[in-house]
């Protein structure tokens, strides 16, 4: 198993007033423990601003020394946010259980007493840095489930405002055609149009939360493999044909003229490209034009891009519309379920790619997918 790089190596801080023990302390450590990396310190003074120069792991501390002793160092340390969090050692001569009882209710986590054992000294270290290591996935976890607990409450909230509405469309269009369909016959394709239109909207809504759950709880397969672009853009193209004409839009696609070959998942690929397409088709008036272009990058990969004449993302908010739920406030009629950019961000980091809007523009949205030349099979980018 190879060394973690340096600066992932975790730091341990070896305060000492005496030099010789300090580097015999320094020596033993660094033979035993190849793996972290030492600092030392000759007094509290000294070691303060080692703990403000670098981010201290473990502070191994004598408790006896002049100046600011250990005990004086290990307030400070507790005191302050950003180093509350290191693993203490004292390093004490107490003598009595009562005189070490009292040291350790300063906050330290773990002592030695004199005179010191390196091979002890090695072992505690080395137990200190493992229980460290727990604690931060302990908390990395904590931190990850609230933050699930918060987007699952926010997402039964949006989604019961979202599923309402169109289920009370739904249920009142269904009630006008029980009780008037036989009588008012030129009602029922209105109605049905509505109830149409309302279901597709739901089942969308549906499957983008679900989609995305998925995706953030890891239980989507990927599929990564070589694909040829311009098959893919193609496919897309043809889906979109029939919906551009009813809209009397333009879709025009930019074809490279040698092929492009990327490793990918396809069907993911396609399903942003689906979004951002619709999204663009959404926001364009009858008889503009949409553009899907794509073209290699330098060094592998590819860039896609659609371009639409709509009226565009307003200044500053290019980067606030992958939010989870965020609409530009359009009409009801081509709401969405406010997930397909957040989804499609997902989905493209997944690939080790980019994905934004771009900036600036005096009319119109533009986005830009930026993937790379190739990933690792099933697992995601390399």
């Amino acid at each position: 198993m190879s060394s973690p790089p340096p600066e992932k190596r975790p730091v341990v801080l070896i305060v000492e007033d005496k030099e010789e023990l300090r580097s015999s302390i320094v020596a033993a450590l660094t033979k035993q423990l190849p793996d972290i990396r030492t600092r030392t310190a000759a007094d509290g003074a000294e070691a303060w601003e080692a703990l403000g120069a670098d981010d201290v792991d473990l502070l191994l501390t004598d408790v006896a020394m002049p100046g600011v002793d250990g005990i004086a160092l290990l307030h400070k340390v507790r005191g302050e946010a950003r180093t509350a969090g290191t693993y203490v050692i004292l390093v004490t001569g107490a003598a009595t259980p009562q005189e070490l009882y009292a040291t350790m209710e300063q906050g330290a986590d773990d002592y030695l007493l004199k005179p010191v054992r390196l091979t002890e000294l090695v072992a505690r270290v080395n137990a200190g840095l493992r229980r460290l290591a727990a604690a931060r996935r302990r908390a990395a976890r904590e931190a990850e489930l609230e933050g699930l607990h918060s987007r699952h409450t926010e997402f039964l909230s949006m989604v019961s405002h979202e599923i309402r509405t169109p289920l009370s469309a739904i249920l009142s269009a269904a009630n006008v055609l029980m009780r008037y369909g036989s009588s008012r016959p030129e009602s029922v394709e209105r109605f049905a149009k509505v109830i149409h239109q309302e279901g597709r909207r739901l089942t969308r809504l549906i499957n983008n939360h679900l989609d995305l759950a998925k995706i953030e709880s890891g239980q989507v397969e990927w599929l990564f493999a070589p694909a040829a672009v311009d098959e893919l853009v193609r496919d897309v193209e043809e889906s979109f044909s029939a919906l551009v004409g009813e809209r009397n839009l333009e879709l025009d696609v930019e074809a490279w003229p040698e092929p492009v070959v990327v490793t990918l998942d396809r069907d993911k690929i396609i399903q942003v490209l689906v979004n951002l397409l619709s999204n663009s088709i959404k926001h364009s008036p009858d008889g503009a034009g949409v553009y899907l272009r794509y073209r290699p990058r330098p060094g592998g990969g590819v860039r896609l891009e659609v371009e639409d004449e709509g009226a565009g993302i307003p200044a500053g908010r290019e980067e606030e519309i992958f939010g989870r739920f965020h609409q530009l406030g359009i009409d009801d009629q081509r709401r969405g379920s406010g997930l397909g950019l957040t989804i499609s961000r997902q989905i493209v980091e997944h690939h080790g790619g980019r994905i934004w809007a771009e900036p600036g523009r005096a009319s119109g949205a533009l986005f830009v997918v930026e993937l790379p030349g190739t990933v690792r099979g099933g697992d995601g980018p390399v």
